[in-house]
């Protein structure tokens, strides 16, 4: 399997399934911050990346990258890079939303009064504790 299939199948559908499934929650308000957080990924992981790779410590079979490298790591590992980091923090803003309740799909139906009968006295549904 390619580096690019890879991102396909397990990163890049479950990004598209999340943005999908949560369309209502996610607003570009509430996903400024994963912008910080990708410039924070990238300044953090691209250094030691290029040097573990340098060193000889892993590395990526030519036959299953597109080929554009960028110092010692080809395109879809930065690609991995900011993708993961979306993927994980949509997870975690719709889990945020729903925890805290500010989801559409966290909020309760409101209440409706109680069911009485035509002499106003309630229901056996209603009366039933």
């Amino acid at each position: 399997m390619t580096y690019a299939r890879f991102l396909g199948l397990f990163v890049v559908l479950p990004i598209l399934f999340l943005m999908w499934r949560y369309r209502r929650t996610f607003t570009a308000w509430s996903l400024a911050p994963m912008g910080l957080l990708l410039v924070v990924v990238y300044a953090a992981t691209s250094p030691w990346d290029n040097l573990a790779v340098k060193w000889g410590l892993w590395g990526f079979d030519p036959e299953r990258i597109w080929g554009i490298k960028l110092g010692y790591l080809p395109l879809e590992e930065y690609l991995f890079f900011g993708l993961q980091t979306l993927l994980v923090g949509l997870w975690a803003r719709a889990r945020l939303a729903r925890a805290l309740g500010t989801s559409p799909s966290a909020q309760r139906p409101e209440a409706r009064p109680p069911e009485r009968t035509r002499d106003g006295k309630l229901t056996a549904r209603e009366a039933a504790p």
